[in-house]
């Protein structure tokens, strides 16, 4: 099954947290063409690489057909740079997650001690 590559494209720029209005910049077009862009079935993937350079995200995870695979100076391709990234974000995820059940299970059960740990740690 195909994906629609302008959704797609568009979940995860707006994901990235990159401004509509910077990346229109970065291209040299509207904020409307990007939107228009977004509603592409089957955007090329020369655009998509373009924005993928720009929001600093390798699509060749999405797309393997895209073959640009663009090297760091430590010779780590940012493809594998995104993949630990996702892990990363996945483990911070469930991270914050349980602090939260366990917060509210110290809030629930009057455990003020453990209320107070809970809060001196990162997240």
């Amino acid at each position: 099954m195909h994906q629609h590559r302008g959704e797609l494209l568009e979940a995860i720029v707006r994901r990235s947290g990159y401004s509509l209005k910077a990346l229109s910049e970065k291209l040299g077009v509207s904020r409307n063409t990007i939107y228009n862009k977004f509603k592409e079935y089957n955007l090329s993937y020369d655009f998509i690489v373009r924005v993928g350079e720009i929001i600093h995200y390798d699509f060749t995870y999405e797309y393997p057909a895209i073959k640009t695979r663009l090297r760091i100076d430590t010779n780590q391709s940012t493809s594998d740079l995104w993949r630990l990234e996702r892990k990363y974000s996945r483990v911070l995820e469930s991270y914050n997650g349980l602090l939260n059940f366990l917060l509210r299970m110290a809030n629930d059960y009057h455990l003020t001690r453990m209320q107070k740990e809970i809060e001196k740690l990162p997240g």
